[in-house]
């Protein structure tokens, strides 16, 4: 999603919308509300009651009589609403992801959650960061959940639990881990028995963690939901009743619910379980779905969209962002810049390769879900390289997701990509080198296309329409292990003109006490940094984005190591700004 933003629309205090949650943080309201059949749309500003609304005694460290958790009730001639321990309760919510966001910065984020007015913070759990590997969980550093969950306690504000497993939040496959892919029989998001069989070992674990942090245990989580949007994939009626089972049996006992977009939630709802909706902006006619299946529940509007994500090479993309009257923030965490620094050694792709694991050698191209590494998990992220000999030129064709550079020993000879699959391989005496460095550019989190979403080299490479065999392949994950070798490496100095893949070493002098700062590299063209070992993401001069964030938290005092990997050709310094820049 974007970055937070507030919306202007006004929430009326009296009538029918109960409880809202926003990506991240922000503040957007519903608007006025006549009644249940007719919005009426109004541009004056509704104040609240703040006696009326003041519950300072219902927050998860003063409330310590609990049996009955957040419920629904009805009463005549007035809207259905929520209770929280018998207690009328309004809930407004803001998303923080707690992975996205590094720990020493969880407290800062969630007090501004509270500071804008909300009282409940809501969050996706990752299955494939949790779960990396079949068996293997982690749940520590970054991804403690349980520490996150108990800190949102400790500033004031309830939980909402979204455990997946399939999650969305616009992450690669929609948070389920890329080895599923394996089996192409598989079906994702179905009751399809293997899919099944992992969900019900990842729930295994992770619902075991959940369960002593719900309400009625003394934590604050309140409520959790099923799945994901499923009635936007809808493949399979008998799946979100067996994810609701499987929560129940594994010890859930706080309300459920569902969260559907507006004219999914049809499709999506289960008997018993809470139907809430997404939406980007009120108009007339968008509850009506909703009531079919749930007319007398009080509305709850899971997501408003207040920003929406960005695709590389597009606009960058803004809503409106006008602020309400609303409480003061804290003071945000400072900004600095830095030094630029000049990248003074490189080490070519072709020499890095001896400080990779070893590579596997097959007679097949293999793609990278089907990599025999990492314990039988295959490879989720990053770039693969596969190399093969060849003795003539001609007309070569791959299938490569999802950009492909092509190399005669080191030569650049073109580029695979977006529906491009063959090249021409000049005429050549003896027997060559053929390599394919192929990136896996992120997996689509949202459709029924998640199926198909295995990476690499994903058929037969043909020259001539020959099939080529005998490959060695090469895994380029880029995990911290793999950057710690390379402090043992003897780096070349960086030659007057050069041109990637290669990496590039540089220093960045950050003083006594490190702040954050926002990276920027002109003229640089494609490529990814890495910070001490953390990946910072892309940059890509094609934009819309021009910087990349980088946490103070992250900085140790005086020199951090940069390396930068260039796919294709470097530029002079990568610059630091206080601002981010689009």
């Amino acid at each position: 999603m974007g970055s937070p933003q507030r919306s202007s629309l006004c929430l009326s205090w009296r009538r029918v919308l109960c409880i809202f949650f926003l990506p991240f943080i922000s503040s957007g309201f519903a608007p006025r509300v006549k009644n249940r059949d007719n919005f009426v749309f109004e541009n004056d500003q509704l104040k609240p009651d703040q006696h009326r609304f003041n519950w300072s005694h219902l927050t998860p460290l003063k409330l310590k009589d609990r049996s009955v958790g957040l419920q629904t009730e009805e009463r005549a001639g007035r809207n259905p609403y929520f209770t929280l321990e018998g207690h009328e309760f309004l809930i407004f919510g803001g998303s923080i992801h707690y992975f996205r966001v590094p720990r020493d910065y969880w407290r800062d984020r969630l007090l501004k959650l509270r500071a804008c007015g909300f009282n409940t913070v809501t969050t996706y759990v990752p299955w494939n960061l949790h779960e990396p590997e079949r068996g293997r969980f982690d749940f520590s550093g970054n991804l403690d959940l349980e520490a996150f969950v108990l800190l949102a306690a400790e500033v004031g504000l309830w939980v909402i639990l979204r455990p997946g497993p399939y999650i969305c939040s616009e992450m690669d496959l929609g948070g389920l881990p890329s080895r599923l892919l394996q089996d192409p029989a598989s079906q994702l998001r179905t009751t399809n028995r293997s899919f099944v069989e992992a969900t019900n070992k990842y729930f295994d674990h992770l619902i075991a963690r959940v369960v002593p942090l719900q309400y009625r245990k003394g934590g604050p989580v309140i409520a959790v939901q099923v799945e994901n949007e499923y009635g936007s994939f809808y493949k399979d009626k008998a799946y979100m009743p067996y994810l609701h089972q499987a929560l129940l049996k594994r010890g859930i006992v706080e309300l459920l619910l569902t969260s559907d977009n507006t004219d999914a939630v049809v499709r999506g709802h289960i008997k018993g379980v809470l139907a809430t909706i997404n939406m980007k902006t009120f108009k007339e006619g968008l509850f009506k779905h909703l009531y079919k299946v749930q007319s007398n529940k009080p509305i709850l509007i899971m997501e408003y969209w207040v920003g929406w994500f960005d695709t590389w090479g597009n606009e960058h993309m803004v809503r409106n962002a006008e602020v309400t009257p609303l409480p003061l923030l804290p003071e945000p965490i400072p900004k600095t810049v830095y030094p630029s620094v000049d990248p003074s050694l490189y080490l070519p792709l072709w020499d890095a390769l001896q400080y990779l694991n070893r590579p596997v050698i097959s007679n097949i191209p293999l793609n990278m879900e089907n990599l025999p590494i990492n314990n039988g998990n295959g490879q989720s992220y990053g770039l693969v390289l596969y190399e093969t000999t060849i003795c003539s030129g001609g007309r070569l064709h791959a299938d490569a997701r999802d950009m492909a550079q092509v190399f005669l020993n080191e030569t650049s000879l073109g580029i695979l990509a977006d529906g491009f699959q063959n090249i021409d391989i000049p005429k050549i005496t003896e027997c060559q080198l053929l390599r394919i460095l192929v990136e896996n550019q992120g997996r689509i989190s949202f459709s029924w296309k998640i199926q198909n979403q295995q990476k690499g080299l994903i058929g037969p490479v043909t020259l001539n329409n020959i099939p080529l065999q005998s490959f060695t392949i090469y895994s380029l994950e880029l995990k911290m292990s793999f950057f710690e070798r390379l402090r043992s490496v003897s780096w070349k100095p960086v030659p007057t003109r050069s041109l990637g893949p290669a990496f590039y070493l540089g220093t960045l002098k950050a003083g006594s006490s490190p702040q954050d700062t926002f990276l920027t590299l002109p003229g640089w063209d494609y490529g990814f940094v890495f910070i001490n070992g953390r990946n910072l993401g892309r940059y890509w001069n094609i934009g819309p984005q021009e910087t990349l964030y980088l946490p103070g938290a992250w900085l140790q005092p005086e020199d951090n190591e940069i390396i930068v990997f260039e796919k294709k050709q470097r530029g002079p310094y990568i610059h630091t700004t206080d601002n981010p820049r689009w």
